[in-house]
């Protein structure tokens, strides 16, 4: 922005008589631009303190009240003032510039048709080969099987309650859950344990756990809450790790199309091995373990971050284009077609994965500068 521009910016900010797109830009700027030395007008720089003032003042509310509405949300507010609200106005800046040029903001690029976003759907296959699709079943109860009926609630949940423990006893019962490309859901196992798989994965396990252990085997993304019982461990096992707790929460990426395998540690502790070694590490919370081609190491994380799918976000931590768009593929069952060598473009930020593809590909849009069009069940992506 030049120097000319800014000061008559200026002048309609301190009136407060800025349009949504010249306050964006304004602030905008001032993150950017407004901290170095270059600027040596003493009506400009005392602007900028006016300004600062201003945007820590409208921040620290949000988050005020972030934090009293719902805590879940808060890891987006952890970044701190300046940096959370470079994220946003980033977006918004590039949407500024395309209005003072055009007076319109151009979109027939991004959207030609409208998919919208994935819900609770799921397959349960029964010990007797027997399929149920959850999300055209009536609520209540769906079977009994070895003394345990198996409930769908109404909230998108699938309950494993004891109602015969005599008759448990000793059985070797397996189910699985599966959900497709566009489809969540929640199971609460025969012990109380609490599982929330992700788009495209799916979760076997024991209709009632035996007295020595408990066992799963996952694919795709799974979030834990695993009930405490020092008596029988809760192991999870994928195709390249085992994780070993007795108690804890934790959540495991272990999807066949990522190059990283990760178990990200929010509560507790777990003990991390590798399929075929001996090695193995305990991770404590704020830890993530990453197996990637037979390497294994451990990082610190914000462990938030890893289960936002969970709460409803995307949330892109610097992800690569390819990632980023795996994680949008998965939840709006699409197909990615890249037009052409599109080199490193990273992406940061968050969005609700509740809006529909549009809204999503929006953002995507004015952060990278890249064009994405839907065609059928196809994003197809371009400069």
């Amino acid at each position: 922005m030049e120097e000319a521009e800014f000061k008559n910016l200026l002048g309609k900010y301190l009136e407060g008589n800025c349009t949504k797109e010249e306050l964006i830009a304004l602030e905008t700027w001032y993150i950017k631009e407004g901290n170095k030395d270059h600027i040596q007008d003493r009506g400009l720089n005392d602007a900028k303190e006016v300004i600062w003032n201003r945007l820590v003042a409208r921040s620290g509310t949000q988050l005020s009240e972030v934090k009293k509405d719902n805590k879940e949300r808060s890891l987006y507010w952890k970044l701190g003032i300046a940096s959370s609200i470079l994220i946003v106005l980033t977006a918004g800046f590039y949407s500024y510039r395309a209005y003072r040029n055009s007076q319109t903001f151009k979109t027939s690029s991004l959207r030609t048709e409208n998919i919208l976003p994935g819900g609770n759907k799921a397959i349960l296959t029964l010990s007797n080969g027997a399929k149920v699709v959850l999300d055209e079943t009536h609520n209540g109860q769906l079977a009994k099987n070895s003394g345990i009926q198996i409930v769908k609630l109404s909230d998108g949940q699938l309950l494993y309650k004891m109602s015969d423990r005599k008759n448990s006893m000793g059985s070797t019962d397996y189910n699985t859950i599966e959900t497709p490309l566009g489809g969540q859901y929640q199971i609460i196992l025969e012990d109380n344990t609490k599982v929330w798989l992700n788009a495209g994965s799916s979760l076997k396990y024991p209709v009632v756990f035996n007295a020595k252990r408990r066992e799963v085997e996952l694919t795709g993304e799974g979030y834990f809450e695993v009930s405490k019982d020092k008596q029988r461990r809760f192991l999870v096992k994928t195709e390249t790790e085992q994780v070993e707790v007795f108690g804890t929460h934790f959540n495991i990426n272990a999807y066949k199309n990522e190059h990283l395998v990760k178990t990200t540690l929010l509560e507790g502790s777990v003990k991390v091995s590798k399929k075929g070694t001996e090695g193995f590490a305990f991770l404590e919370p704020g830890q993530q373990s990453e197996f990637s081609k037979g390497k294994f190491q451990i990082v610190h994380v914000d462990a938030e971050e890893a289960i936002a799918w969970k709460n409803g976000y995307f949330v892109f931590d610097n992800d690569d284009l390819q990632t980023a768009l795996r994680k949008v593929a998965r939840w709006y069952s699409v197909d990615i077609e890249y037009k052409e060598e599109l080199g490193d473009v990273q992406i940061g930020g968050s969005v609700s994965k509740f809006s529909d593809i549009n809204k999503v590909l929006s953002v995507l849009h004015l952060t990278t500068g890249l064009n994405f069009k839907v065609e059928g069940r196809r994003l197809i992506v371009s400069r």
